[in-house]
């Protein structure tokens, strides 16, 4: 079987690999002049490395660890210290810093409760909503809690955190900025089923920043 693909990025490699191992004849059409898609890159004519998108991906994409491994490409990947920096207007510098010796989940709370990224009262708003979420039960009962989150498909992540005491501090100064980085969306148009899922599958994880 012949098949074109159109689109070089990671998608459309991935599915050209795993044609090509069920025997098909594969080839690729992309407009670019080279490959990637979100995650590809090139060097423009100063020298500069240009990126196409955010290369940050979490220790849950287990799929995407298993295609590094696949092409080889797992021994070039590089840990970063376990810090989210939030770069503010006025150029001052936020912090979510994951770094601490008991692991997880304990080094999510110490990130959150420490972090300067929110304030006080965000602190306490952003403590109400998560710790009456399904990623509580979550950590003993994984199955338990993704039953209620396929549920919150059709409200927003911004809505729902509100509705469970969240408030707009939260989301405007750390969420948001969060959101833009798993969906290229905000927190008003990302669904809560798309937050909570990524943040259930995250929770548990040690290496909890990479790139």
């Amino acid at each position: 079987m012949r098949v074109a693909i159109v689109g070089a990025g990671l998608a459309g490699m991935a599915t050209a690999m795993d044609l090509v191992d069920r025997g098909c004849e594969v080839e690729i059409f992309e407009s670019r002049p080279f490959v990637g898609g979100k995650v590809g890159s090139w060097v423009d004519k100063d020298g500069n490395h240009i990126e196409m998108g955010l290369h940050v991906f979490f220790g849950c994409y287990y799929n995407l660890f298993a295609l590094m491994k696949k092409v080889g490409a797992i021994d070039n990947l590089r840990l970063k210290q376990h810090t989210h920096t939030f770069i503010n207007s006025g150029g001052k510098i936020g912090e979510l810093d994951f770094r601490f010796a008991v692991g997880a989940p304990l080094h999510g709370l110490k990130a959150f409760f420490t972090t300067s990224q929110l304030s006080a009262i965000d602190k306490m708003a952003n403590s109400l909503a998560l710790g009456t979420s399904p990623l509580v039960p979550g950590l003993v009962n994984f199955e338990g809690a993704m039953k209620t989150i396929r549920n919150l498909d059709s409200i927003s992540f911004a809505d729902w955190f509100r509705q469970h005491g969240g408030n707009n501090g939260s989301l405007q100064r750390m969420w948001n900025p969060i959101a833009y980085a798993l969906g290229f969306i905000d927190t008003e148009n990302i669904s809560a089923r798309c937050m909570l899922t990524i943040f259930s599958l995250f929770l548990p994880q040690k290496q909890k920043l990479l790139s």
